[in-house]
């Protein structure tokens, strides 16, 4: 069977399976990037002479260029071909990361790190969109639960396969990684996967696209250089003004747009706004607090970049399990209930992670305080992304995809800005993890507000 015999309109072909495989993948080389980025930070400093403001650029101009630009892409996957949008950004990002490695000073690297991002910005919502395509609405569940599960793994493998890379080779070889994965994933994508867009494509919002990239990285620049020039510094305040001003006018310019990057009629959902705080407030807390203790265990600590990566394995495999276990728990208790539950018990492994930081005890507390951590956000995440996708028609199924990437990487920059502005001001290992387990608590309140059922009024006499 060729491979534009397989389409959205046959999802009971069994090559959907193999093309899930193509499409989890895909979504690993961009999942493994970042997790082999977390260990290797502080190696990054010595080798680069890199500031603590350098470290955050090189983890968040990846993430600033990915979330900017993951809406306006899924829309033009969605017009001009999911397919072909997933071979352009897994070539950008395979190419991108083999120039990574080569860079020579922290500047080159933060620039590298942003073409990076333009490549997942093309790859991340074309995984979900087609996803969403190949499988009936009866399978779609499992389906999201797999993916999710695959990227759990690919999270689990990146920081012990970048420790053991870091004490064998030099700091280039972790951005070196993604070339054989590329070529295979190229190949997978070729002969597995068919062509898929919407029917009736929605042109792109440029200036709404521009205003949203600009609000942002204005943001990121205030709070990233708040610490280092000061919070009354002009260019900090001015930049904070102006991403207030930028994030107003893209509010507006969404409003009236003809062709806006979000649907008024997705984004009053409820199942979607819901969905959407839980990623932004589970992936805020997530990155910033992986941020934090890779440079608690490898700085007051003395370990060693290896030991780091051990140390967050158990927290994705707890989340890996949970992930498999998601499709029961939403049936017996609905999506609702498993999201809300599942930031809870985030929450509370964050506030036992922090008093043990603290308290300066041992690793392996540590990192048995992190598998709560991980079990809460193994259970919440495929809820969330579920609740996103099912607000939506197949035919926008890229936009929600979108959507949902763009929160991902957008709150784990900010989150990565903010937690590691407090920690760079001098406030300790423990507190930006309390400033984690609080976001999280607060996006769990969030959903439960949004998605309890109305309550009875009496009417009015």
């Amino acid at each position: 069977m060729r491979p534009e015999q397989l389409s959205d309109r046959a999802p009971d072909d069994p090559r959907r399976w193999l093309g899930l495989g193509v499409l989890s993948v895909a979504l690993c080389a961009i999942v493994l990037d970042n997790t082999i980025l977390n260990v290797a930070i502080p190696t990054l400093r010595r080798s680069l002479s890199a500031t603590e403001s350098d470290l955050q650029w090189i983890t968040t101009a990846y993430a600033l260029t990915l979330s900017g630009l993951l809406l306006p892409f899924a829309v033009l996957g969605d017009r001009y071909g999911r397919r072909r949008l997933l071979l352009a950004g897994l070539t950008l990002f395979g190419c991108a990361s083999a120039l990574a490695a080569f860079t020579t000073s922290p500047l080159q690297l933060i620039l590298a790190r942003g073409l990076m991002g333009i490549g997942g910005a093309a790859t991340t919502p074309s995984t979900l969109s087609m996803l969403g395509n190949i499988f009936s609405e009866s399978e779609r569940a499992r389906a999201i639960a797999i993916w999710s599960g695959v990227a759990g793994i690919a999270a689990a493998v990146g920081p012990i396969a970048g420790g053991i890379l870091l004490s064998r080779f030099w700091w280039g070889s972790i951005f070196l990684v993604n070339a054989p994965i590329v070529v295979v994933t190229l190949l997978g994508v070729v002969f597995l996967l068919p062509p898929s867009r919407a029917p009736v494509p929605r042109p792109v919002d440029g200036r709404g696209s521009l205003l949203w990239v600009g609000s942002l990285a204005l943001l990121l620049f205030a709070i990233i250089e708040g610490p280092v020039r000061g919070w009354r510094s002009p260019p900090v305040w001015g930049a904070g003004l102006a991403a207030c001003a930028l994030m107003a006018a893209f509010a507006r310019q969404e409003q009236r747009a003809k062709a806006p990057m979000l649907e008024s009629s997705m984004a009053r959902d409820p199942r979607l706004r819901s969905g959407a705080i839980t990623i932004a407030g589970m992936f805020f807390a997530l990155f910033g607090t992986q941020f934090t203790l890779t440079q608690w265990i490898q700085g007051p600590r003395h370990s060693s970049a290896l030991v780091a990566g051990l140390c967050f394995t158990p927290m994705a495999l707890a989340a890996v399990v949970t992930t498999s276990r998601n499709p029961r728990l939403a049936r017996r208790f609905g999506h609702r209930r498993t999201v809300i539950a599942g930031m809870a018990v985030m929450a509370a492994g964050l506030l036992l992670t922090a008093a043990l930081v603290a308290a300066q005890a041992g690793l392996l507390a540590v990192a048995a305080a992190l598998v709560v951590m991980g079990a809460g956000q193994g259970a919440a995440v495929p809820s969330s992304v579920e609740l996103m996708m099912t607000s939506v028609p197949p035919a926008q199924a890229g936009s929600a995809a979108g959507v949902n990437e763009t929160l991902v990487e957008a709150s784990g920059a900010v989150g990565v800005a903010v937690l590691g502005s407090i920690l760079a001001a001098g406030a300790g290992y423990a507190a930006p993890i309390v400033g984690a387990a609080a976001a999280a608590l607060l996006a769990g309140a969030a959903a439960y507000r949004i998605l309890r059922p109305a309550e009875r009024r009496p009417s009015p006499a």
